[in-house]
């Protein structure tokens, strides 16, 4: 019995040792891909939750994949951080086994992005602008042209999201050193106002909210009933 049991004991730790190595195997395999399809200058990190690995495997479903892309680029938005969680990932073994995956079904995808400001700034196509955190809204700052002349204005930053864009609006305007009708300073508001939309977004992510960071914007994305292709 005392042989029995230590074969026993012996045989699961194969069976999870094998598991375990199935997993970092997929893992590596799959954040290669990532990397290729979307021309990624860095390896993104690639977890698969869930136990046992191989029992995942043989259904072709996944209950738990998470996947962090470094320096995705979106449209003028470049160097973004990507953040996501897809649950319910399907995917035959016998595809996998072929490498012959050309789209995967996913129940799932949630997201979360960081864009910094500095990044903002350059997609907002203003030479110059400035951004920085101001408490719960965002301070944005440039050279603008009002009445004929250049100044420097500051603005406080709304940040909206509408049709998976990121809508900037600047509002109470100011410009340092110069006297100026309320209806100028209106003017250097929506000079300093944009909008930015981030052109495909890998996953098929939508961007559904906003939040400011201190040095970042932190966007929350999701995506239902996906299908992600080659």
């Amino acid at each position: 019995m005392r042989r029995l049991l230590i074969a026993l004991v012996v045989l699961a730790g194969l069976l999870v040792a094998a598991d375990r190595i199935g997993v970092v195997v997929a893992q590596r395999a799959l954040a290669a891909e990532i990397r290729t399809e979307l021309a990624l200058q860095q390896t993104p990190e690639v977890r698969i939750g869930g136990f046992p690995f191989l029992t995942q495997a043989a259904r072709g479903r996944y209950e738990d994949v998470h996947v962090v892309l470094p320096d995705v680029d979106a449209g003028s938005l470049q160097d973004i951080r990507v953040d996501a969680r897809l649950a319910g990932v399907r995917t035959p073994l016998a595809d996998v086994l072929r490498r012959q995956v050309d789209e995967v079904q996913v129940d799932r995808i949630t997201g979360d992005l960081t864009i910094g400001y500095e990044e903002l700034a350059r997609a907002s196509g203003t030479s110059g602008l400035r951004i920085a955190r101001q408490g719960d809204a965002l301070r944005v700052s440039g050279s603008v042209e009002v009445l004929g002349r250049q100044v420097d204005a500051s603005a406080v930053g709304r940040v909206d999201v509408e049709n998976n864009e990121l809508v900037i609006t600047a509002e109470q305007a100011e410009v340092g050193g110069v006297q100026l009708p309320q209806a100028a300073l209106d003017t250097a508001g929506r000079l300093l106002s944009f909008r930015v939309s981030p052109q495909g977004l890998p996953l098929s992510l939508r961007i559904t909210g906003v939040r400011i960071g201190d040095g970042a914007l932190d966007v929350s994305a999701v995506s239902e009933d996906a299908v992600l292709r080659r």
